[in-house]
Parts: C-alpha cells; structure tokens; sequence
C-alpha cells in the first residue's frame, strides 16, 4: 500500500509513521510533505491509496487542500482528514468535501488508523463504482448508441451552455442543421441494416470534418447537429461546411452497391439570427429547408425573406386544413372547345381556394404545400367527387345532348394512394357518370416522380376513363416510354403557343402536334389568347382549344349561364387559309 501524509507539524508525522508501522499494514512507499503544494504536486506526480491530511496547514485549510486534489485529473486515492479539533460540524464539512473520513489525532492507535486507512480506500472504492455507474449512464442519457456521436439529450443541454457562455464572452457560435437526402430510399431498398451502416459512414466522414471544439451530435433518423462556439469570423463556418461536403465527395459502398451521400445544410449564427436556443434552432431549420427547396445537396445560410416565406407555407397548410373541412374550397371551370367548330366539348375543373382573410387563393400557392404532406390525398378526392357531382347536375339539367368532357388533375402523390381506384369508382356510380366523359390530367413532372405509378394508371384506364398528359413537351416524355403510359390524350403546353404572331414561328409547335398524331393521341392546345393562336393550332390538326381567348376559367354557374344553357356569342369567325 502507498500512502502520503500531508502535515505541517513535524512532531505530528513522526508520530504518524510510527502509528503505520504498528498497524501491520503492508505498506509499499509512505511519502510525507510539510506543504499543501507539494503534498497536491505529489499526488499529481504519482497515485496513493490513502493521503493522511492534516486540516490545519496555514495559510490554507485542510478542506481548500482536499478541493484541490480532487481537481487533479483522474484523482482516484482515499483522504483521511486528522485534526486537533474535536468539532463535529468541522468533520462533517470534511466527509460532505468529499474526505472518506475524519479522525481526532489524539484518539489515533495504531488499530484505529489501520481500520480507518482499510475502511477509507474500501469506501473510495464504492465511491468509485457508483461513479463509474453514474458516468456510464451518463453516456447511455448523451450518447447516440448507433453512431457513438452525441445525442439529442447532450446537444440540447450543450447549446444552452454554449449560448451562455458566448453572452457572457460577448462571443458569437454557429448552429448547422444536416439532413441527408433522401435517406429513406435506401430503408426502402435495401433494408434498415444498410440504412443504419450508412448512417454510421456518414458520422464517421463528419466527424472527421470537425475542429477540436466542435460539437457534432446526432439529433435523431437522418438528422445530425454541429455547434460550432467560440466563432471569430464566417469564414470558420464556410470552410468546416467546404470540408462537410468534401468528405461526402466519395460514394458510401453498402452491400456492393454505390451510394452517393448528400446532403442539405442549413446555417443560423447567434447572435446575428436569434436571441435564444428555440429560435436559433428554428433559424437553422428554416435554412436547411432553403437547401432543400433550392434543390438538395447544398447549403444555405439564414435569411429572414426566406423565414418569412416558411411561416407563410406553414400558415397555407395549417389554414387548408381547415378549408377542407369549412368549405372554403371552389372548383372554376374553363371551356374546351373544338378546333373547327367553335363548339364546347370539355371543361377543366381547377381549383381554388377562398380564404376568408386572403381572398381567393391560386392552386400553385397551395397545391404545393398539399403535396408535401398528407392532405393531397384529401385535398384530390374532394376535387373528383365535387368536379363529378356538378357534372352530374350539368347533365340532368342542360337544354341540348350534353356530349362533352370533364378533366380533373391529378398529382403524383395520388398515384400512389391505394384507395383512389375504389373512390373513383364510387364517384362515377354515385353521380351516374360515363367512365368515358371524364378525363385525368397528370404532368410531365408527375411521370418523372411516379415511375412505380404505372400499374396505378393502367388500373385508372381499365375504368374506361381517359387519362391527360398535361403541360407536354417540357419535361420527362420521350418516345422511347411515352406508349408504355395508358394515355389517351396529350395536352400541349402554352409555352409552345403563346409566343407565336405568325406560322413562319409555329415549327417547333408543329413537330410536336406532328409527333403526337404519329401516334395516334389527341390533341389539346393550351394558352389559346389569340385568334392566331386559334388559326395555327387549328390547321395543324389540334382537335380541342383552351385559353382566354374563348374564357377565363369560371364559377359552375357562370359556366352553366354562357356556355351550357345557352351558345356563347363572344368568338370571332374563323379564319381559313
């Protein structure tokens, strides 16, 4: 056993030492100082089972001495206070600093001491053990068990100390929010095992990107956080991001296959962009959205426009929730009319949104948002079910045959909704619609997203109703898997049409209408504005016009009063060439 007495009274360590020596104990080294310093530089310097501590050691106290060693790092050795004193609020205090024991020096035997020493380095080691316990779970509570990174728990608790200390510094920190796209393809493909080896590869690359200081911790699924304290300038922030990106450069290799790793980073600065952990948390939530909308793979830094824009969609989706359920939702019709003829044989239903504040809202403010969560699927069964009962009413009440279309549109999320065959089924039994009469419009980007979808749109077709490729010609069709689609009709984009004053400026319109006749689609031509527009679209074989030149897109009524009940008067004769 090593021991070190620590006692500024000669008489006192001698005493000491013969004490030991009659106590039987095995003792190794027994070390003996006069000064508090050298007894702590000692204790630095080497382990000891036991430090015998004497409480009076001008000009410090025993207590200041026992605080000081218990500040050495990895201080693992027993402390037996001895005193004069016979106080016992004084041992008290000692035993509560943290001494495993305190004992008067006049009542010292050599048996006493013995039984002491023993029950002190007994004692300290329990005190070890639960110590040790508590540290363990301490890290079971701050650490991520997949990744060894910290977790949700300890960043939490580590900004709130970081921002305290920064006010107190006058000093400014950074918060960067990461998400790895799309993450949950690779759950869906290849499994949670991979998932979990490829989170585990993307910590690692991070990890190795940090400073010394910085804390990366994974706050939960595919999201990670890194507290960057103490910041001098942005330049810090921009470089550890340039690094962020360069580990990820290389693809991850799970299972034989290459995955590429990206992801969006959002970067809020304290105290530039908040005044607080919630809205600093918030701040970088909002820029690593910003990265997600500005395309992915990418970083951004906090801005307020942009800030302001999310509050803006948040408020769209919490305040459409209730549209659907308070019937604030319309749906306005634009005609379809026959190239050749002039005679109504299609309308589109498009929706609109009347807020009770805003006013009416566009679809493309809203539909977005629907997209994003779950009330697209709510939002497209209200949109077929009222677009088929007002037709049903439309054909019980119209003075002439009634032989023209609806269109309704149809996003790539509803592709993917198991239940949209079954409810369109009872739309068109309910309101006693032939299946041909109705039209589904999707868009090229639809396609794009939903390539899983097809047997979705064979299912739809096998209803006998006609499906709509909607704004063609500006993105994903080709002729190379355009017919493997159950399309029917092919809708042309107004881009192609709008910027025509002449037919010397219609070749690329006609090489689409060519294309789309070749095999065998109709055709509809959108963004009609102009008798031109009406004249070229017509000699080129489009069989049915649509755009402001015949109507804006109306209410049922006003749709019903000019075009239904009776023949609209308002198009000019057609030109003939």
């Amino acid at each position: 056993m090593d021991l070190l007495i620590i006692d500024d009274d000669t008489v006192d360590r001698m005493s000491a030492l013969r004490t030991l020596k009659a106590s039987g104990l095995q003792l190794e080294t027994v070390d003996q100082t006069a000064s508090a310093e050298e007894g702590v530089a000692l204790a630095t310097a080497r382990h000891y089972d036991a430090i015998l501590l004497d409480y009076q050691l001008p000009p410090a106290n025993g207590i200041e001495v026992l605080q000081a060693l218990r500040r050495i790092p990895r201080f693992s050795t027993a402390v037996l206070m001895l005193s004069h004193s016979h106080d016992e609020a004084l041992a008290l205090q000692c035993v509560e600093a943290g001494a495993q024991d305190f004992l008067m020096k006049s009542e010292v035997t050599a048996i006493r001491l013995k039984r002491a020493i023993l029950m002190a380095t007994e004692r300290y080691q329990l005190e070890q053990k639960v110590r040790e316990s508590h540290e363990q779970m301490r890290r079971l509570a701050e650490e991520d068990s997949l990744t060894g990174l910290s977790n949700r728990y300890y960043f939490d608790r580590a900004l709130n100390e970081a921002i305290f200390w920064a006010d107190a510094h006058h000093k400014s920190l950074a918060l960067l929010l990461l998400d790895l796209d799309k993450f949950k393809d690779i759950n869906d493909t290849l499994g949670h095992v991979a998932g979990d080896q490829f989170l585990q590869m993307v910590a690692q690359r991070l990890k190795s990107s940090m400073r010394k200081d910085d804390e990366l911790c994974r706050l939960g699924g595919d999201e990670f956080a890194v507290l960057v304290p103490d910041l001098s300038s942005v330049d810090e922030v921009e470089a550890l991001v340039a690094r962020i990106f360069a580990a990820m450069t290389a693809p991850a290799v799970i299972e034989q296959q290459e995955l590429a790793i990206t992801l969006s980073l959002g970067v809020a600065m304290y105290p530039d962009c908040a005044d607080d952990t919630v809205e600093l948390m918030k701040c970088a939530d909002v820029a690593m959205y910003r990265a997600k909308a500005m395309g992915r793979n990418q970083a951004q830094f906090y801005s307020r426009h942009f800030h302001d824009q999310v509050e803006s969609r948040i408020r769209i989706e919490q305040d459409l929730k209730k549209a659907l359920d308070q019937d604030q939702l319309v749906l306005f019709y634009q005609p379809q009319v026959d190239a050749r003829s002039m005679a109504l044989v299609g309308v589109e239903a498009l929706i609109r949104w009347d807020h009770p504040d805003i006013g009416l809202i566009p679809p493309d403010e809203f539909i977005p948002v629907a997209e994003e969560s779950d009330l697209i699927h709510e939002l497209g069964q209200w949109v077929l079910d009222r677009a088929c009962q007002q037709f049903s009413e439309w054909r019980q009440t119209s003075p002439k045959p009634f032989t023209f279309s609806i269109a309704a549109n149809l996003s790539a999320r509803q592709l993917k909704d198991t239940g949209l065959v079954d409810h369109l089924t009872q739309c068109l039994n309910r309101y006693q619609i032939p299946a041909n009469q109705l039209e589904l419009e999707l868009t090229e980007s639809s396609l794009e997203s939903s390539l899983a979808a097809l047997d979705m749109l064979k299912s739809l077709s096998s209803l006998g109703v006609n499906l709509a490729l909607d704004d063609f010609g500006t993105g994903y069709s080709s002729l190379a898997h355009l017919k493997e689609y159950p399309f029917n009709i092919l809708k042309i984009d107004k881009a192609f049409v709008q910027h025509i004053e002449s037919e010397d400026q219609a070749s690329l319109l006609k090489a689409i209408c060519s294309f789309a006749h070749s095999l065998g689609y109709e055709t509809v031509a959108e963004g009609i504005e102009t008798a031109v527009h009406r004249d070229i679209c017509a000699d080129l074989g489009v069989k049915r016009l649509q755009g402001y030149f015949f109507s804006r897109p109306l209410p049922a009524s006003e749709l019903e009063a000019r075009w239904i009940q009776s023949s609209p008067s308002i198009l000019p004769p057609m030109k003939r060439h």
